[in-house]
C-alpha cells in the first residue's frame, strides 16, 4: 500500500480545484502528501495577497506539505505571458524534482494533476524513471489540442511536434483518468487501453451539502427570473455570444449574475452599455468556496457555456457537476458530452455554441416555465449526480487506484 505520495499540481488551495478535495480525502485515509505546486494566481492573473517568493512557499498541515515554487504570473492571458507563465513554472519544477531525487526520502507513488500545461509531466516522470515508482496522471486538459483551442499556438507543424512529445509522455504513466468518455478514445491512440479510466469531476462536499449560511449584501430584483454563472469569466466560455443576446433583448423579467473573475470580464463590461448592467446585469468578484451555495439559492437559473470547438465538444465544464448537485437547473450553451448529459438528466435548457438563434430560444422559453417545473428540472439533475458523480463515488475511486 502507498503511504508517500508525490503530487504535481499547476493549481492548488487557495485556487479553487478539484485536487484540493481530493488531497483531503488523501490525509484522511492516512497518506502523507507532498504537493508541488506554483504561486497561486488563476483566475486574477496575479500572485494571490500573502503569498510570494518567502512568503508561504512552504506550508504544512498535519500529514500534508504544500510547496509552492515561484513563476510569472498569467497576467492579463495573452499568448506570450501564458507561454512565460507555462515556461517558468516547468523551469520551477524541473529544478524542484532534481533536489527530491537527490536529498529527500523515496515516494512510494507520484500523481500528476494536469489542467495545464502539460510541462510538469516531464518533472514527474523523471522523478519516476531515477527513483522507480509508479506514476499516475489525472488528464483534465488534452495538449495540444488544447492550445489549438484557445489560440495560444496556431502553427499546425509546432503542435504536430509537441503532439509527439506529448505520446511520449503518456507511455509512461502507469495509469491514466480522464474527465470525460469523449477524452478515453483520443488517450488510448496514446497508451494502452488497460492504463485509462473514467474519472469524472464531483461537487465539493461543501457544494453537495449546500448549506445556506450566509447573509448576502446585494439587492436581486425579486420580480425577474435570476440566472446566475459562477467561475471564470475567460475566452473560453465564449462570452461574446452571450453578451450580443443580452443586448438584443434588454429583458427587464431576466436578471443576469456573475460571479466570478477573469480575463474576459473587462470586455463584457465595456460591451454591455451602463444601462444594462444598471438594470439587467450584475458582476459580483470571486466568492470563498464555502458562500457559494448561499448565492446560488437566489437563482433560478444556472448558466454555463464553452466555445464551438472539437475540443471543446468533448469537455465536461466541472461546474455542471456543481450545478446538479444543488438541485439547479441549467441554460447551457455548448455540444458535445456536456450537452449530452443534461439532455440525459432532464435538468436544463441547452443552446448549440456560439448560436444567438437557439440561446434566444431556451430563454425565451424558460420565460415560459414555472418556478415549478425550473425546480423539477433541479430535481433531475440532483438525482442524476448521485448516481454518477457523487464525491463517495470518487473518493472510493481514487484511493483504489492509489492502492493498486
Amino acid at each position: 500500500m502507498a503511504k508517500r505520495i508525490l503530487i504535481y499540481t499547476n493549481h492548488f488551495d487557495p485556487e479553487q480545484f478539484k485536487i484540493n478535495e481530493a488531497v483531503s480525502w488523501l490525509t484522511e485515509e492516512g497518506f502523507q502528501i507532498h504537493v508541488v505546486t506554483g504561486l497561486p494566481n488563476y483566475p486574477e492573473g496575479r500572485i494571490f495577497k500573502g503569498y510570494g517568493l518567502f512568503k508561504k512557499a512552504i506550508e504544512r498541515r498535519g500529514k500534508l506539505t504544500i510547496r509552492r515554487l515561484p513563476l510569472v504570473s498569467r497576467g492579463n492571458g495573452s499568448k506570450l505571458r501564458l507561454i512565460v507563465n507555462y515556461l517558468t513554472y516547468f523551469i520551477s519544477t524541473f529544478f524542484y524534482t532534481i533536489f527530491l531525487i537527490l536529498f529527500k526520502k523515496k515516494f512510494d507513488k507520484v500523481l500528476v494533476h494536469h489542467t495545464s500545461p502539460f510541462l510538469i509531466a516531464i518533472s514527474a516522470i523523471l522523478y519516476k524513471i531515477i527513483k522507480r515508482t509508479e506514476a499516475i496522471l489525472w488528464d483534465l486538459d488534452l495538449w495540444p489540442q488544447s492550445l489549438g483551442a484557445v489560440g495560444v499556438i496556431n502553427s499546425e507543424g509546432i503542435l504536430n511536434g509537441i503532439e509527439k512529445v506529448v505520446k511520449m509522455i503518456y507511455k509512461k504513466f502507469d495509469i491514466v483518468l480522464v474527465g470525460s468518455k469523449s477524452f478515453i478514445k483520443i488517450v488510448r491512440q496514446r497508451v494502452p487501453h488497460n492504463r485509462v479510466y473514467y474519472f469524472p469531476n464531483w461537487a465539493e462536499n461543501i457544494i453537495e451539502e449546500n448549506k445556506i449560511e450566509f447573509e448576502l449584501s446585494v439587492n436581486l430584483n425579486p420580480n425577474a427570473i435570476k440566472i446566475m454563472y459562477t467561475g471564470n469569466l475567460g475566452k473560453a466560455q465564449d462570452f461574446d455570444t452571450l453578451c450580443k443576446v443580452i443586448i438584443q433583448n434588454k429583458n427587464k423579467n431576466i436578471q443576469w449574475i456573475f460571479i466570478g473573475e477573469g480575463r474576459f470580464k473587462k470586455e463584457m463590461e465595456q460591451l454591455l452599455s451602463d444601462e444594462i448592467r444598471e438594470n439587467i446585469v450584475i458582476f459580483i468578484p470571486q466568492q470563498k468556496l464555502a458562500t457559494i451555495p448561499s448565492w446560488v439559492a437566489q437563482a433560478d437559473v444556472m448558466y454555463l457555456s464553452l466555445n464551438d470547438s472539437k475540443l471543446f465538444s468533448q469537455t465536461v465544464p466541472a461546474k455542471l457537476q456543481g450545478y446538479m448537485a444543488m438541485g439547479k437547473s441549467t441554460l447551457a450553451m455548448l455540444a458535445g458530452e456536456g450537452a449530452s448529459i443534461i439532455k440525459e438528466a432532464k435538468c436544463g435548457f441547452v443552446a448549440p455554441p456560439s448560436n444567438v438563434i437557439k440561446l434566444n430560444e431556451q430563454i425565451k422559453y424558460i420565460l415560459n416555465t414555472s418556478k415549478s417545473e425550473r425546480k423539477n428540472l433541479g430535481k433531475n439533475g440532483k438525482v442524476f449526480y448521485q448516481k454518477n458523480f457523487s464525491s463517495k463515488i470518487r473518493k472510493k475511486e481514487l484511493i483504489a487506484y492509489i492502492n493498486n
